[in-house]
């Protein structure tokens, strides 16, 4: 069912930082970036080196070092935000980089119509973060707290 869901996306409709968001992008450091839908197949897999591998890649394409978001960020949204809740500390963490990455984006610059759409997401989910707060982990706790001051412009 999730991978038809993810199959059912017109992703050609959407960029990454790499290019088409629905093809493998050559890449001059690692050979290529897997297309986001490949991605998000990846960050499900029983593999947690695979889903962890998968995770760098969306944070690379989707928002580059927390500086450029790509369009292909919206509707991967709620795919990540399925693997956030399933995720174990590793990867939460990675996956948390990735929402970081969304609303320091959108918080500067939300001009185009699916970077509003995509910080109304974050913002919905603003009870989803905030209980990642006072998670044990530091990581989590850390780039939980950093996306809530990110999304409500205040620091913890």
């Amino acid at each position: 069912m999730l991978y038809r869901m993810i199959d059912e996306i017109d992703w050609s409709r959407y960029e990454t930082a790499y290019g088409n968001a629905a093809r493998d992008i050559p890449h001059f450091q690692a050979g290529k970036t897997p297309s986001v839908p490949s991605c998000l197949w990846a960050l499900f897999s029983v593999d947690r080196e695979k889903a962890m591998q998968a995770a760098s890649d969306l944070w690379a394409g989707l928002c580059h070092q927390h500086a450029y978001i790509s369009s292909a960020a919206l509707p991967a949204y709620d795919f990540l935000m399925l693997a956030l809740r399933e995720a174990d500390h590793k990867l939460k963490v990675e996956l948390l980089d990735i929402f970081l990455g969304f609303a320091a984006c959108t918080g500067r610059s939300a001009e185009t119509d699916w970077e509003r759409q995509l910080r109304e997401k974050l913002k919905a989910d603003l009870p989803v973060f905030a209980g990642f707060v006072s998670s044990e982990n530091e990581d989590t706790s850390y780039f939980s707290e950093r996306i809530v001051e990110e999304l409500t412009g205040k620091e913890g």
